[in-house]
């Protein structure tokens, strides 16, 4: 009598716990990005043991055994030749910027960072989480000296390049952005009146529609759209944003006209 051994199952990557996804899951960038994996790579970024490695490798190539192969001339493995990520959704230079590579050189930008002091930072985390208002003293780009003024913070907003704090400013009676890292010191603190609900530019939203400059020539505006995934048909995408974050969106994108369409590629347009 024959007994059939029944066939061991092919393990699914939803039944994975997070840990395990996360090394899988660089498995498959150092293949997209670097072209090559060595055991090495899961141990050095994850800290776990080699026998835990292999057994990672080994449930990988289980899983998706078209994805990778070992090549023993170089000692690692590589992507097979129709391989393509299926748990990772790369879209991005960013996604490989942190990733070293010596087959790769990547040079990035050497600006400062912008920030604020963590005491400022947990005054004003508290003073919303709390409804508070705190008093502050704020450099202002308007006058030559700082001032001390009372704000009662409701939220927080980044325009990609820094962080504001949503208030009201008790000194211009009105709902302000106020950016954290001109926030000098703070002083105190106090039981505040102000209810966001009358922030109407934040509680707002409105639809933007943002189109490449119709000055450029066409493979140009069709450049412009697909580098900022626009719908090739219509080469334009609405946004709904808060109406107090149009003034960044506009000044990062929509700049002053300067006559050379190359140098305002896109519009800027408010709809209603």
């Amino acid at each position: 009598m024959t007994i059939k051994k029944t066939p061991k199952a092919i393990p699914d990557d939803k039944e994975w716990s997070t840990t395990v996804l996360k090394r899988m899951q660089h498995i498959e960038r150092c293949l997209f990005w670097r072209g090559e994996l060595k055991r090495a790579d899961l141990i050095e970024e994850f800290g776990i043991n080699p026998i835990q490695a292999a057994k990672d490798f080994k449930a990988y190539m289980e899983r998706f055994p078209n994805a990778m192969e070992y090549r023993k001339s170089l000692k690692r493995y590589v992507p097979l030749p129709h391989f393509k990520p299926s748990l990772i959704s790369p879209t991005s230079i960013d996604d490989f910027s942190h990733m070293a590579s010596k087959s790769v050189p990547l040079a990035t930008w050497p600006l400062p960072a912008r920030v604020a002091a963590p005491s400022v930072l947990q005054v004003m985390v508290s003073a919303t989480r709390e409804r508070q208002d705190v008093e502050v003293r704020y450099q202002s780009m308007t006058g030559e000296q700082s001032k001390w003024r009372w704000l009662a913070p409701h939220a927080f907003a980044s325009d990609d390049e820094r962080w504001h704090v949503r208030a009201y400013c008790h000194i211009r009676n009105d709902f302000r952005d106020f950016v954290l890292g001109r926030i000098i010191e703070t002083r105190g603190t106090r039981d505040s009146k102000v209810s966001s609900s009358a922030d109407h530019d934040w509680n707002t939203m409105v639809d933007v529609l943002i189109m490449p400059n119709p000055s450029l020539e066409p493979g140009q505006r069709q450049a412009i759209a697909a580098e900022y995934r626009m719908p090739p048909d219509r080469m334009e995408l609405i946004l709904k944003v808060r109406k107090s974050m149009v003034f960044y969106l506009k000044a990062k994108f929509d700049g002053e006209p300067t006559g050379n369409p190359a140098a305002q590629q896109l519009f800027v347009t408010v709809l209603g």
